[in-house]
């Protein structure tokens, strides 16, 4: 078993698909299938299941992924450590942070790093924040933006921003960011939210019931821009923060208020693994996090109170 044989193994696991995983690391499938097949020949136990529609990792395929991955990492780290002693900024950083902050940040944060490291190779991973800090402690990110929960062992928090949360509208329902909108008129209204494992479901829900009210979901979607479409269409309204749709409130496509009585927020946190020493890249990435976050915060565009080094309102 080597690297080469391990890296094949991770594509093939990820993209499901020997075709796919061939055209990415650009060699044949025929070579890329026999690399395979003489990984599990050497471990004596099947690491895939195949059928009509790509490939599978078994029970034991998964558990090398997680180990294969850990692996890589150490050897990325040990090449970046070598690096960092010259002082380069470069090797590649693995960010992880929920859909509703993802589309608001990762543009904009990408640009701003890139600018500034471009040696540097970015992947952006979305998932809820209870998995993002699954694939820290696992070794499968760098740092990650996760809504502040329960401690982690393996992971620290740094808070970064308490996030004001609004009622979303289609337009013309007369509102606007300097307004505020009371719970319960919110209740009250036809509602498009995410699913019931959504962190932002689970807080409304948990509010809704505190106070003895019931929620009127009409459409339940954890996709953030099908989530957006439907209030546009005027299917509903929906609770999201300010910056998930700050240039349709700017444009005059939607309608946005911060909710009172009680005020709703959720708290951001950067996460990063400990017992890891972080390469230079992954400094400068978590400085140009904050940065962005401040001047969005600045700006206007996202809604909420700084913490930690910047602090500021908007």
């Amino acid at each position: 078993m080597d690297l080469r044989q391990l890296t094949t193994f991770l594509q093939v696991a990820e993209l499901g698909s020997l075709s796919r995983a061939a055209d990415r690391l650009r060699i044949a499938q025929p070579a890329l299938s026999r690399q395979v097949r003489m990984l599990e020949e050497e471990l004596r136990v099947p690491l895939f299941t195949r059928h009509g529609r790509g490939m599978v990792p078994t029970e034991a395929g998964e558990a090398l992924r997680l180990r294969a991955a850990a692996i890589l990492r150490q050897v990325e780290e040990a090449r970046e450590a070598l690096m960092q002693e010259a002082g380069a900024v470069r090797g590649r950083v693995t960010f992880g942070l929920p859909p509703t902050v993802g589309a608001v940040l990762s543009a904009p944060l990408v640009e701003r790093f890139l600018a500034a490291h471009p040696q540097v190779t970015l992947r952006i991973v979305q998932g809820f924040s209870g998995y993002l800090r699954e694939w820290l402690q696992n070794g499968e990110l760098d740092v990650a933006v996760t809504y502040a929960g329960p401690a982690n062992a393996g992971v620290r928090q740094s808070p970064l921003l308490v996030e004001t949360l609004c009622f979303v509208t289609p337009p013309g329902r007369g509102i606007g960011v300097h307004d505020a909108v009371p719970f319960a008129e919110v209740a009250a209204e036809k509602l498009v939210l995410p699913g019931p494992a959504h962190g932002l479901r689970k807080l409304v829900q948990a509010e809704a019931e505190a106070r003895g009210l019931s929620l009127h979901i009409g459409v339940e979607a954890d996709d953030l821009p099908v989530l957006v479409e439907l209030v546009r269409r005027r299917l509903g309204c929906t609770v999201l923060p300010l910056a998930a749709v700050h240039d349709d409130v700017r444009a005059g496509r939607l309608c946005a208020a911060p909710i009172i009585e009680p005020h709703l927020s959720r708290t951001l946190a950067v996460a990063e693994p400990l017992g890891r020493q972080p390469s230079n890249a992954v400094l400068r990435f978590g400085e140009a996090l904050r940065e962005e976050v401040a001047a969005m915060v600045r700006a206007g565009s996202w809604s909420g109170q700084l913490l930690g080094g910047d602090r500021g309102r908007a």
